[in-house]
């Protein structure tokens, strides 16, 4: 009988030793064979971490999560890089660059220009944009000073690549050559231990996937995160979004029938406007008679001026839901869990109609998750609107005379909607350019500020037209009710910036000393009855 070999220290040593060289050289291979694959896409898809993490050392403090979200940039980078290296296809290796740069791409843009990161509200904003939005959007932000230098990025961004791998073996060489076994191997290691940690990390993707609702996603939306995880959970909000539509649906359902009085009439007329800066308003203090014929009305004591009103939000799309919920958002309450208030008014006994110049056509874009899906669902629509418009116009007093001239409600109660296109940027597309509304010019814009060119005091100046014009469109509407039984209520669903304080326009994130002034002027609404 042959005795048991017995095993020292050394041989459990050089045990260890044979299977970290095996699991080393095995997991480090895709690495190795694709480095600067791996390389530029972590940095495409984490510069925005990389950013937070910078500037946390040179202020000596971090944050733990910076260190999670690089670890899982550098596993979602290993990832794709092994995929290429088991494939071996040159075209799968195109189109993750392309995915790269693509996230690279729209993260610049978005900073650059918005000051802002990819999230959900980037995903709704694109579902809801119409073929005239996305115009006049292009127009405006890809083709400024700061649209160009993303541009300029992004370029130069897609010529490293290019370089990068038209020089591959020359890099592997130079690296061979220049750098030790020693500190490739230290630097291996390093890299194969921060991957194992970042897959530990992935765990973010489960919790993202069960989410039902936006609210139980595990994501912040100001956090930068890597751009694959971002997008992932930007484009998971579509399903949320969708199951919170379907809870809106039901809430509004079960909405308890109402009664009017038999022996009364009503007539309540809701305007929603878009992006009014309530101190481009002279009724709110603004030096130029941009509302002249509402100033008539508040002279003759039918119209109350509301001055410290604010919007929850500067974006079209969730003010629409939290204003048209019965919800209380002081109490935490969530817009899907309440009814559709234009459904409370129908159970009630009154006739309901809302006509909408922002509608999107179903037919563009991704309509599923959007706004215009749950205000134009058959079932709300059903509980809600005895009618609604099918169409849009250039114009808002156009889609006023098109209800008018279609619609004469013969009911006794009647609540009537309108959803303005105000003045939506651009907003020298938002009125008529001829005599009676080519009011303000640039010589009317006594401003002096450094920064204003005269292009820009000519976006001041068109901006005062489309409120003279919005103002001249309630006006239209209020001489119609002026002898019914009527209440009216107006408000913007947001407001908006024309280089009122800084260089800038549209609604765009602010340096920590510019908050208040964003809050004022994005924030602060116009709200009247």
């Amino acid at each position: 009988m042959l005795p048991h070999p017995s095993f020292g220290k050394a041989d459990i040593c050089n045990g260890l030793t044979r299977f970290a060289k095996g699991l080393l050289k095995g997991f480090s291979s895709p690495i190795r064979r694709e480095f600067p694959f791996f390389v530029l896409f972590f940095l495409l898809i984490s510069l925005s971490t990389l950013k937070f993490f910078i500037s946390g050392m040179l202020g000596f403090h971090l944050d733990p999560i910076v260190f999670e979200d690089l670890a899982r940039g550098l596993s979602v980078s290993y990832v794709f890089t092994a995929i290429i290296c088991y494939t071996r296809k040159k075209w799968v290796k195109v189109v993750f660059y392309a995915i790269g740069l693509s996230l690279f791409g729209l993260n610049v843009f978005l900073w650059l220009v918005f000051h802002l990161i990819i999230q959900p509200q980037i995903i709704t904003f694109i579902g809801e944009t119409n073929s005239r939005e996305a115009t006049e959007f292009l127009s405006t932000y890809l083709f400024s000073r700061n649209g160009i230098i993303s541009i300029i990025v992004i370029c130069f961004a897609l010529m490293t690549v290019v370089m990068a791998e038209w020089r591959h073996d020359l890099i592997d060489n130079s690296i061979s050559q220049k750098t030790s076994w020693t500190a490739r191997k230290a630097f291996l290691w390093g890299t194969v231990i921060t991957v194992l940690f970042g897959f530990g990390q992935f765990d973010i993707f489960y919790h993202i996937a069960k989410s039902k609702t936006t609210d139980d996603l595990p994501i912040k939306d100001t956090f930068p995160y890597d751009t694959v995880t971002k997008m992932i959970f930007s484009l998971n909000s579509i399903r949320t979004t969708e199951n919170e539509l379907q809870e809106a649906v039901k809430a509004s359902y079960k909405t308890e029938k109402g009664t009017v009085a038999d022996n009364d009439s009503l007539n309540v007329v809701y305007i929603i406007g878009e992006s009014y800066i309530k101190y481009h308003s002279n009724l709110y203090g603004y030096p130029l008679l941009t509302t002249p014929r509402l100033t008539k009305e508040k002279a003759k004591g039918n119209l109350y001026i509301f001055n410290d009103v604010v919007s929850a939000y500067a974006a079209t799309s969730l003010t629409i839901r939290n204003t048209f919920c019965c919800n209380s958002l002081m109490d935490n309450e969530k817009w899907y869990h309440t009814p559709f208030f234009p459904a409370i008014f129908k159970r009630a006994g009154f006739d309901v109609y809302y006509w909408d110049n922002q509608k999107t056509d179903v037919t563009e874009g991704l309509t599923g998750f959007t706004t215009n899906s749950f205000l134009y669902n058959k079932t709300i629509a059903s509980l809600s609107y005895t009618a609604s418009s099918d169409k849009t116009f250039r114009y808002d007093d156009q889609l006023i005379q098109d209800y008018f001239k279609n619609k004469k409600p013969t009911g006794k109660y009647n609540l009537i909607m309108f959803h303005l296109w105000g003045q939506h940027i651009d907003a020298a597309s938002r009125y008529p350019h001829n005599k009676s509304f080519n009011r303000f010019t640039i010589k009317d814009i006594r401003r002096r500020d450094s920064y204003l060119t005269e292009s820009k005091l000519q976006d001041i100046a068109n901006y005062d037209n489309a409120t003279y014009y919005n103002d001249s469109v309630i006006s239209h509407i209020i001489n119609r009710y002026l002898k019914t039984n009527a209440v009216m209520v107006y408000l913007s669903d947001h407001g908006e910036e024309i280089y009122d304080y800084r260089d800038s326009k549209g609604r765009v994130s602010a340096a920590p000393g510019q908050y208040k002034e964003l809050l004022k002027y994005q924030y602060g609404i116009p709200f009247m009855i």
